[in-house]
Formats: structure tokens, sequence, C-alpha cells
């Protein structure tokens, strides 16, 4: 049965190449060795006697994409042909997937396939799999040699399941691509119907499926090696430094079989031949697990070490006059990589708005453009760690996902924190069978995105200063000309009403900005959306004041009763930033605190401006209780 580890999402899959000796079982596995593009392909392992006669050929997994959100992972086995080493054979078809049968078309052959056939159903029964059922393709191998049986004759004598079948020259590569296409085919059908949770969606298909992942790993469908020069493995292509002893990616093992192997006496181990290959054959299979583990850990373990070293070095870069979406795009590559991901947008939070800034070639965010999709997006404000979400997790969340073009299955968020606010949220998406993050590329990816904080801190600090520099320039003259009127106008004017300074405040809530509202605290006679107004300029001119002196921004409002008043303080600060260099504070004696001013005298307060100590900005508002 196929190995399913939900929790890691990975799918192994083991094929097996079964057939008479020299059919051409090993040469099946060398020609898709070889003509898998590098990045797919893992090393050719091959157990040989010393006469270099194949014991077991064991092709570690090529990696073939996603399925279903799901990593797979191919494990291709040939077996040694050799009348002596049946036991090795029994032990090779163990928990296969799918089985291969690979026929010698030669004429003088047709005993042998025939034998070996009703070996390979006797030993898939010893091992407890169904003959009759498991996913099984025949390919008739060498049609080029000048007497070979006509394929009719041998479909008729070996094919009685009436399984998919291919003529094939496999030392050209002709027929070779067909019949591990179409096994691969039969097997994941299997698997599906072995775990209806991974079945594909309504109007797809395995086999288009199959078609996408062998292109996805040979870049073709057809090989013809006669028309190619031959191909062997560059370690530079698979970002590998391989040893001497695996020139090509091939490494050969070779062992003494008990004819080969005399002792010291001159006399023959008692143990038979078959025994010992059998035992060649178990050490020979957890030795290429063993293999592949050790190897993609490494290999998982220098490219995350490339990417946090990307991240660094991005951070340490000098800002010169580029824009943040540059900075931004080049923060999203990284964590598209880190995380596999088709596609990636990040929430910014700048100082007026939420700035969506998505990564080419997507136009936009794929989540925020339905309603269900923009308010679920305020709710991943608030998470700590990147989350991953499917589609199939809810009907809404499905809707969202796949209305956009193309069509996505699944988003990873991943906050962008510094040490003290959330800097933006980086939205990453991933299609119908990109492999989805579990637990650990998760994790990886918070430390990824805590690295790329520095860096989207200063770009935004950067910005956010030059807006504000903007903003009290065009804001002067119109400033001035509100306080004027707000001035003239009536005290009456404002909509005065009992109003709990809970509902006035919480509004103003955000990262950064602190609010301490006793329980208990009385209402005050105002008019909100011009209160609040005037508490959104205060806390504006405390960020300012932050970002001007290179620090984090951190805004209290405190409000307490004092006698018959309400005293509203609002207090700026900040923690330190590495990012940027600290700056004098502005003058806070502008015109928007002339139009606060305004506000507060119509509403029959009074409002006090000045700094602290440490002269970071302080502001008091004393309001007329209900």
């Amino acid at each position: 049965m196929v190995d399913v580890n939900h929790q890691e999402r990975t799918i192994k899959v083991k094929l097996v190449y079964y057939g008479p000796a020299v059919g051409g079982k090993t040469t099946n596995l060398k020609v898709l060795h070889e003509s898998a593009l590098g990045t797919r392909r893992g090393q050719f392992l091959s157990v040989n006697s010393a006469q270099d006669r194949t014991i077991l050929c064991d092709l570690l997994p090529l990696a073939s994409g996603g399925f279903r959100g799901y990593g797979l992972k191919l494990q291709m086995l040939a077996v040694p042909g050799q009348t002596m080493y049946a036991a090795t054979r029994r032990v090779v078809v163990k928990n296969a997937d799918g089985v291969a049968f690979v026929a010698n078309s030669a004429s003088d052959r047709w005993q042998e396939n025939t034998q070996c056939l009703q070996e390979m159903v006797v030993n898939l029964k010893a091992q407890h799999l169904d003959p009759t059922n498991i996913p099984l393709v025949f390919q008739y191998n060498k049609r080029d040699l000048p007497d070979v049986v006509e394929m009719e004759a041998l479909s008729g004598a070996l094919n009685g399941r009436k399984a998919p079948e291919f003529p094939a020259v496999a030392t050209t590569g002709e027929g070779v691509l067909e019949t591990f296409s179409s096994l691969l085919t039969l097997t994941m059908e299997d698997m599906c119907r072995q775990y209806p949770s991974l079945e594909l969606p309504a109007g797809q298909t395995v086999t288009t499926w199959v078609r996408e992942a062998v292109e996805g790993m040979f870049g073709r469908h057809h090989i013809d090696l006669s028309e190619e020069p031959d191909q062997t493995v560059d370690p530079g292509e698979l970002g590998l430094e391989l040893d001497a002893a695996e020139p090509g990616g091939h490494l050969k093992i070779q062992i003494p079989t008990p004819e080969e192997g005399p002792r010291g006496d001159g006399t023959t181990d008692v143990r038979s031949a078959e025994s010992l290959a059998e035992a060649y054959a178990e050490a020979s299979a957890e030795l290429g697990l063993v293999v592949v583990e050790v190897r993609g850990e490494r290999d998982l373990a220098r490219m995350r070490l490339a990417e946090i070293r990307a991240a660094l070095e991005l951070g340490t870069e000098a800002m010169h006059d580029a824009d943040i979406e540059e900075r931004v795009r080049r923060i999203l590559k990284i964590l598209v990589q880190a995380a596999g991901a088709n596609g990636a947008s990040l929430l910014l939070s700048t100082a007026d708005l939420l700035k969506v800034l998505p990564l080419p070639p997507l136009a936009d965010d794929p989540l925020s453009q339905t309603v269900w999709g923009g308010d679920h997006v305020e709710e991943l404000w608030q998470i700590a760690e990147p989350r991953l979400e499917e589609a199939t997790g809810s009907a809404q969340r499905a809707s969202a996902l796949r209305a956009s073009d193309p069509s996505v299955e699944a988003v990873a968020s991943v906050p962008l924190r510094s040490a003290e606010r959330l800097l933006g949220l980086a939205l990453l998406y991933f299609g119908t069978h990109a492999v989805l993050p579990n637990a650990e590329v998760l994790q990886h990816l918070g430390f990824v995105a805590r690295v790329l904080s520095g860096p989207l801190e200063a770009s935004a600090a950067r910005e956010a200063t030059s807006h504000a520099d903007r903003l009290r320039v065009l804001s002067r003259p119109s400033a001035a000309a509100v306080a004027s009127l707000l001035t003239r106008l009536p005290a009456e004017s404002a909509r005065k009403m009992r109003l709990l300074l809970t509902d006035a405040l919480s509004p103003l809530q955000a990262p950064g900005i602190i609010l301490e509202i006793p329980p208990d605290a009385p209402a005050v006679l105002g008019d909100a959306p011009l209160l609040r107004f005037a508490l959104a300029t205060l806390v504006g001119q405390c960020e300012a004041d932050a970002l001007e002196r290179g620090r984090i921004p951190e805004v209290l409002i405190r409000v307490e009763q004092d006698g018959g008043a309400v005293k509203v303080e609002v207090t700026g600060g900040g923690q330190a930033s590495v990012m940027s260099a600290s700056q004098a504070g502005p003058d806070l004696a502008d015109a928007e605190l002339s139009v606060v001013g305004a506000i507060v005298a119509m509403h029959g307060g009074i409002l006090t401006a000045g700094r602290t100590e440490s002269q970071t900005p302080h502001f008091t508002i004393e309001l007329v209780q209900a």
C-alpha cells in the first residue's frame, strides 16, 4: 500500500521492474535516471556482484512535484533476473505499489518470460499482494533484435489481465517513458481509491496530472537517446558535492557472492547463495532508504541555509532610494522559495491605510478580492505564527481561493513582526498540486519572516517618515483653514450627546497603540466623529515623532476621572530600532494641533501639549463629564 504520511505531507510510492535476466529492467531505470531533470532525480544506486551482475538496482526517489498538496517521492527498483537470486526477488516486491513486467522479445527467451511471470505471481502472493489487482503494465523490450516474438503472441501468453502494454527498445529510450507514465497513472488511480481524501476535484483526472508530472520531471513525454548525447548527472546542477566514489551520480556497490568469495582455507561458505542474496537484498533496500533520507536532509539544510543567507543579505543592504515595493518583492521571493508557493502578496501596515503589494504575475491579492476574504484577512492580522489554510477547510474559503485566476487551493499566512508591532502579513498561495508546507516548514517560514522583518521595518519607516513629511507640508494651509472655521462656529454646532469613551476610542486600537480605559470610566458629552478625529491626529503626531527619532512607534492612550472632568492622555514613545539613526523630534505646535484645539474648545474642554522628561510627546484633553 502507498505510504501516506499526513503529518509530513509526503507520499512514497514503490514501483518495481520485474522480468527475466538481461531483459532490460536496469536499462529502463538507467535511462529514466539519465533523462530526468537534474533537480528531480536522486542518486542511482546499484548493488552488484563481483562479476558486475545486478543483485539489486535501486533508483532513489524521483521528485515528481506535488499531488493534492503532498510531496510525491518515487522509489523504483529492478529485481535481479538470475536464477540464483530468486529469494532476492521476493524481497524486492515487498510493499510494491505497482509493477512493470519487462519481457525479453527475443525468440529464444520465450520460456524464461513465462517462467518469470509465474514466479512473479507466486512472489506477490507471498508478500500478501494480489497479482490480479496490483497496478501492472507490460513492456516487450528488445524489439530491435533480428528474431523476435510477435507482439500479439507475447500479449496472449503473458497479459491475461489485458493490462497496458508497450513495445520498447530500452537502450534507445523507446517505450521507456511510456511504460513509466502508464504505471504511475495506474498506481496513483489505485491510491486515490484507497485514500478517498486524496481524490482529485471534479474536472481533474490522474491522467492529466501524470502528464504534467512527467513533463515536470523529464521535460518531455518521449525519450529518444539515438538523437541525444549521453547524459550524466552534473553535481553543480543539483547543488551537491559528490565525492569521487559516485561519478555521474551513479553509486555502485560490489559485494562477493558465495561462489566468488572462498574462505581463507579454500572452502566455500556453507550458507546457500539464495539465503545470502536475500540478506544482501534486505541490506541494500535499507541502505537505499538511509541514503535517501540522509541526502534529503542534507539538501534541505542547504536550501534553508541559502534562504536565511539571502534574508540576512537583504537586511544588511543600504537603503539607497529604492522604493518599498522593490524591497517587498525581494522579501516575497525569499518566502515563496522557502514555502514552495506559486504566488504571494504582502499586506503592509502603513501610517494611513493597509497597502496590498502583490508579487508578479499576481495583479492583486486573491483573498482580498471577496467580501468574506477581506473580513478573513482582518482576522489573520491577529495571528502570531504562520498558519496554513486549505480550500477544503470551508466552503467560503474554497469559493474565495478558487475564484482567483489561476485558481489556488491553499494559503499560508506569515506575519512579519518587529519587536513591538506587526509590520505586514505575507499571503503565500499554492496551486492545485503544489506541495503544501508541513509543520516543520511553517516553523522555518516563521524564522525567515523574523529575519526579514528588519529590512521591512526599515523600508516602512523610511516611507512613513516621508509620507508624514508630505502630509505636514500639505496640511498646513488646509489645517489652518479648518481651525479658523471651527473657531468661528458656535459651541452648540457640535452634536453633543452622551458618549462612552470605550466606543469612541476602540476604533483607534492597532498594533503599537495601547488603550487603557477603566471599566467604570464615566461617559462624556461630545461629538464622537470629531473627538475621534482629534485623538487620531494626536496619535499621528506621536508616531511621526517616533519615526523621526529612528524608533518604533508606541502610543499610550489613558483615560481617567479627575473630579468632574474626564482626562484623556496621549503619550508618545517607542522602542529603539537598529535600522535608523536618531534625529531631533518635530515641532508639535503646528497647524494640526490648532485643529485639535478648536475641536476640544467646541466641547468645552482644554488641550495641553508638551513633552515628557524623555522628550516624547504628551497631550492631555479635559472633557466635560456627562
